[in-house]
């Protein structure tokens, strides 16, 4: 009777070991899956916790409650972005975001806006960028459009950004320099909305310059191209792949007595063109529309 009781408990004992080092397998199993998992699993989560803030400022009427669900989605788009793999990572389920890809594959720029009850809007966004060395850089966009002076001729930083809604990114390159022509929107306030043409190239540094004199539509050359119009007409402002030129909406004020007062222009029926010529992005005027795809 006590043999019978002395294998019974070596034989329990024999079953609990094994327990154990059975729940040891799984746990270390799931560590290895949860440190191996750098790529679309955690990258989803933040993309969700991103469009679930965009929900709650779309449905929310208070400022201070949109500036502080915005704040949340910087921070889900900080963490995200520290993983290279959202280089590439589609981001298939954000509609409050443009997103925009370089042709050379060198970068990526993530744009939104945060509308206010005024009807006045402030840009957020971040630029990745792989150099030629293969780095991984994030920089963060800082919207400091009410503050920069003559904003036509400045030149500018990620921390002191002209802030736009991009949606298209054109690559060109001269002397060496790979020039990076964003076409963007900006809905502005109550009474104007604008489109923008800015250059983004990057110093010897790496760090990312907005604007550069290479725009000659003017007697005088700019650094960007900022157009002002009614909020309540709309203005083309497209990329011609065959021809290989921006094309755009002529503005006209609505009489000739308003002129520079930007809330009564609007598109007059005529189109002018960008052409990237030598470094320079030339003018042509009066384009005949029949040659081109207007968008």
């Amino acid at each position: 009777m006590k043999l019978i009781r002395i294998k019974r408990r070596i034989s329990a004992t024999k079953y609990f070991n094994i327990f154990i080092f059975l729940v040891s397998l799984i746990l270390f199993q799931n560590k290895n899956l949860i440190a191996n998992d750098k790529t679309d699993h955690g990258l989803s989560f933040y993309e969700d916790s991103i469009k679930y803030y965009f929900a709650l400022i779309t449905a929310e009427r208070e400022d201070f409650n949109k500036i502080e669900y915005n704040s949340r989605i910087l921070y889900n788009f900080r963490e995200m972005l520290k993983d290279e793999n959202s280089f590439n990572y589609p981001f298939d389920s954000l509609r409050n975001v443009g997103i925009i890809f370089s042709e050379d594959e060198k970068v990526r720029i993530i744009t939104w806006n945060l509308p206010f009850n005024d009807r006045t809007h402030k840009y957020f966004g971040f630029i990745l960028y792989k150099s030629s060395k293969r780095s991984y850089s994030v920089f963060e966009l800082n919207d400091n459009s009410e503050t920069i002076i003559k904003p036509e001729q400045a030149i500018l930083t990620n921390k002191n950004w002209y802030g736009s809604l991009y949606y298209k990114i054109i690559t060109n390159k001269y002397k060496g320099v790979e020039y990076y022509t964003l076409l963007g929107a900006d809905l502005n306030d109550l009474f104007t909305k604008k489109k923008i043409i800015d250059i983004l190239y990057f110093d010897d540094s790496e760090s990312p310059v907005f604007g550069d004199k290479v725009f000659k539509n003017k007697t005088i050359p700019v650094s960007r191209v900022i157009f002002e119009y009614s909020a309540q007409s709309n203005m083309t402002l497209t990329y011609n792949e065959k021809k290989q030129m921006i094309i755009y909406d002529h503005l006209s004020p609505s009489r000739p007595s308003l002129k520079g007062q930007y809330e009564y222009y609007g598109p007059d029926f005529s189109y002018d063109g960008l052409k990237f010529e030598r470094g320079i992005w030339n003018e042509y005027s009066d384009l005949d529309v029949r040659d081109y795809t207007i968008e």
